[in-house]
């Protein structure tokens, strides 16, 4: 029975192994889980390694396939983690997060609160206490909390 289970698989071209990884490669492009990849990588290499050595057994191919995957995934997750920044990026849907450190114009300042403007558009801002404002001054962001800003003088 097994040797029937694997007897077709020994039939198949290494082109078959390369479709596969170029499949899952695809399909890793549309769902972008970060894991499809490197079963598709393991699956190229498997192409090659029946190129060099066409004979192999189909429980073998099968075998080897799986340490493939399991090597490049845990190589792959290794390297992601030692090259990557590994940090999801939180200020991208957080517009307000997205302006701490930048330069903005005072609107009006009135008792440590006011507004400025940033790329043509007004904001909430609150200074430090003991900061005052005057019209058209340039101030830093420094903080942001909900929609307003935080700033200080320069």
């Amino acid at each position: 029975m097994e040797a029937g289970l694997f007897s077709w698989i020994e039939t198949l071209s290494p082109w078959w192994w390369i479709a596969l990884g170029i499949g899952l490669g695809a399909l890793e492009m549309m769902i972008a889980s970060s894991v499809l990849i490197w079963p598709g990588i393991a699956a190229i290499v498997m192409g090659i390694i029946l190129w060099i050595a066409p004979g192999m057994q189909g429980a073998l191919q099968i075998a080897l396939y799986a340490a493939l995957s399991i090597g490049t995934l845990l190589a792959g997750r290794g390297y992601i983690r030692k090259f990557g920044d590994g940090e999801p990026n939180t200020t991208l849907n957080n517009r307000t997060e997205q302006m701490v450190g930048h330069n903005a114009k005072v609107v009006d300042f009135n008792l440590g609160e006011g507004h400025i403007e940033l790329n043509g558009l007004r904001w909430t801002a609150k200074w430090p206490e003991g900061q005052s404002a005057e019209v058209g001054q340039v101030v830093k962001i420094i903080a942001a909390d909900g929609m307003s800003l935080q700033v200080e003088n320069i």
